[in-house]
């Protein structure tokens, strides 16, 4: 206190206004760290809402994923099926093919067999006539005459 009391006044008084400016300046600083503090939160606030929305969004799609995922294993039962179809329908085609080709064949011969067909025709109509000469012969021979 001594030291006090032996002080001048106007140190004394600058050192009070000192003390209060500095109250003063780490007042207004922390003001501004306060509304520093303040506007980043309400910022964090509205990311985390805007996260929490897409949050939201993406439990929708993952639904909707989660049930594309159930058609796609009915996809691939029907795809497996189908497979098995086009295996046993490769098959069939290889065997209509082969019947083809035998059928192919076969009209040829038909082809060949009525050529003949019409040869033969020809040769009978040419024989027809001589046929019916000698039935008639035959039919005025003494020796067929009582024979029915």
């Amino acid at each position: 206190m001594i030291a006090i009391a032996r002080r001048p006044l106007w140190l004394e008084r600058s050192l009070v206004a000192g003390g209060i400016s500095a109250a003063a300046v780490l007042a207004a600083l922390l003001a501004l760290a306060t509304v520093d503090t303040l506007g980043q939160l309400h910022l964090m606030t509205a990311q985390l809402t805007t996260v929490g929305r897409d949050l939201g969004t993406l439990d929708v799609m993952s639904r909707k994923l989660d049930r594309l995922a159930v058609m796609q294993a009915t996809l691939e039962r029907t795809n497996g099926k189908l497979d098995a179809t086009n295996r046993r329908l490769d098959g069939a085609l290889s065997q209509l093919r082969s019947t083809q080709v035998k059928l192919g064949s076969m009209d040829a011969k038909l082809g060949g067999l009525a050529g003949g067909m019409h040869g033969v025709d020809r040769d009978l109509r040419s024989m027809r006539g001589d046929i019916h000469v000698m039935a008639h012969k035959l039919g005025g021979s003494f020796l067929f005459r009582g024979v029915k």
